[in-house]
This record gives C-alpha cells, sequence and structure tokens, in this order.
C-alpha cells in the first residue's frame, strides 16, 4: 500500500496525524494536528490510549510552507 498523503492542511501546524481500524479500513482518515513533535509524540500517547487496540496511527510531515502562522 502506498504511503498515505495529507489532505487539507492547516497553516501553522507541522505534523498530521491520520489513523485507521485495522480490522475494518485500509484507508487512513484525518485525525488531528500537531505544532511539533512534542506535541505530536503527547497527542500520539492520549490517542493510543482513548482509541485502544486495533487502531494504528501514522504521522505526516507537511510542507514546510504551512509551518508558519
Amino acid at each position: 500500500m502506498s504511503r498515505p498523503k495529507a489532505y487539507c492542511p492547516e497553516q501553522g501546524y507541522k505534523y498530521q496525524i491520520l489513523c485507521r481500524n485495522q480490522q475494518y479500513d485500509r484507508a487512513y482518515e484525518h485525525c488531528d494536528y500537531a505544532i511539533d513533535s512534542a506535541d505530536k509524540k503527547h497527542l500520539l500517547a492520549n490517542y493510543r490510549q482513548a482509541y485502544g487496540a486495533g487502531w494504528e496511527f501514522k504521522t505526516i510531515m507537511l510542507p514546510a510552507k504551512y509551518w508558519g502562522k
């Protein structure tokens, strides 16, 4: 399967977090955005705990033009 692509990127964010349920979905869906790597780690830990087993998360670094506010 090819790498998922970012869609509808928001200004001021560096990462996009995508999720999918391994049992039912083959495609990743948008989950959230993160400003930096510390924020990304925090959000991923919370989402893994909240969503539970069977969910997979991927992060995509957005192009540099979206990083600035």
